[in-house]
């Protein structure tokens, strides 16, 4: 009997060392995931002050150049602002330009402590200095500004009314168009003003069809046949020549034109037979008076 007891109890012993290695394994398992130092010394501490901090939280994680190098230790909220105090697994040397800033770490929530060096050719930060970190912008938060700002905007500028009212007489003009009222409504409505236009469509589809077969006198002068330009091209040339000619002096029309004397003469015998004729008209009363007082015998 006292063995089997002991035979109990040596096992009830080895089931509990086993649940305690278990214990202490998933313990350790679970800093060593967390990053947390369980024996201080929770590598090096930073303090930054925040005007807010939009949410952050104790054991959100601290990023230096996307790398994930430490936690937020505490937060507290002081006069000046919110403190957050956090621990990093590395010492990390800040420059005078550097910007320390929460971000949101995804679209569904949740935040992380973004921290920028800063630039080589600045000055050192020195160690121990509390920082100050940058006023966070939550971006939904920013659209519900913006679109209350805009919504603003046009009450105040009254686009909203002049949008309505613009849509009420577009509404007022297409019930008139479909009423069939003005013109373009009857062009939309009745078939008599198509029927007219589809006639003087095929009107003119007919007088084009006749000037392509070259019928008429323009669709001669727009045929292919080339014969009517080149009678026109011949009757211009010709033209041409006789200009030339009587430019030459050549013909009588030439002579007239260009021989001086022939002028002379010409205009000579014209002065003489308006003499000629100015003596018949003296001489015409009397041959008349004495024809009729001889006939009179």
């Amino acid at each position: 009997m006292n063995k089997d007891r002991r035979q109990e109890t040596t096992i009830e012993v080895i089931v509990g060392f086993f649940f305690a290695m278990m214990i202490v394994a998933l313990f350790f398992g679970t800093a060593v995931l967390s990053r947390t130092h369980l024996f201080g010394g929770g590598g090096h501490r930073y303090e930054i002050v925040f005007e807010h901090v939009m949410g952050l939280r104790k054991g959100d994680n601290v990023f230096v150049r996307g790398v994930d190098v430490g936690k937020v230790d505490s937060l507290a909220v002081k006069g000046d602002g919110a403190h957050v105090l956090c621990s990093l697994e590395v010492p990390i040397k800040l420059h005078e330009d550097y910007k320390v800033e929460v971000l949101p770490s995804s679209v569904l929530g949740g935040r992380y402590l973004a921290i920028d060096l800063g630039s080589n050719s600045k000055p050192e930060v020195r160690a121990g200095t509390v920082l100050h970190g940058l006023t966070p912008t939550d971006l939904i938060d920013e659209a519900t500004r913006t679109v209350a700002l805009i919504k603003k905007n046009l009450e105040e500028g009254k686009v909203l009314e002049n949008l309505s009212a613009t849509i009420a007489d577009i509404k007022k003009i297409s019930t008139k168009l479909a009423a069939g009222e003005g013109t373009l409504g009857r062009l939309l409505m009745e078939d008599v003003i198509y029927n007219d236009l589809k006639s003087t469509t095929d009107k003119i589809k007919e007088i084009s069809n006749r000037l392509a077969a070259g019928e008429g006198t323009l669709g001669k002068l727009l045929a292919k046949d080339d014969a009517l330009y080149k009678d026109v091209s011949a009757a211009v040339t010709s033209l041409k020549n006789i200009a030339a000619k009587i430019e030459k002096g050549e013909g009588t029309i030439g002579k007239l034109t260009m021989d001086e004397s022939l002028y002379h003469d010409v205009k000579k015998t014209m002065a003489e037979a308006r003499a000629a004729i100015d003596d018949f008209r003296e001489a015409a009363p009397l041959t008349t008076f004495s024809s009729l007082f001889l006939g009179a015998f």
